[in-house]
């Protein structure tokens, strides 16, 4: 024999919606305080950023590719064996393009 469902009453409909109620109020609050939190923690975080910077600024670091001087790097520039680099030494090589030196003359 199977039991018969009850129906709930008007009352207790009215109940248990007054209690979804006030769970999704208290859901709300904890949303509200953990938004809150979060902007609280960036706020911090920018000013510890801000502190870093003034009290340790950032000096120019040299970027570049890391690249393996060859003979024939050596041979093209000669500054380098002067600042007694050798084939096999390990330099930044710059990301910026390097300028072709042009001499151009007027012609008179």
């Amino acid at each position: 024999m199977s039991e018969e469902q009850k129906v709930p009453t008007k009352e207790e409909l009215i109940t248990f919606l007054n209690e979804q109620i006030e769970v999704k109020e208290v859901q709300v609050k904890l949303q509200n305080l953990n938004t809150t939190l979060a902007k609280g923690r960036a706020e911090e975080l920018q000013a510890l950023n801000f502190i870093a910077n003034l009290t340790n600024p950032s000096q120019d670091v040299p970027r570049g590719t890391p690249h393996k001087l060859t003979e024939e790097d050596l041979e093209n520039n000669p500054e380098l064996v002067e600042a007694g680099l050798k084939v096999g030494d390990e330099v930044l090589k710059s990301e910026e393009p390097v300028e072709e030196k042009k001499s151009r003359s007027l012609k008179k």
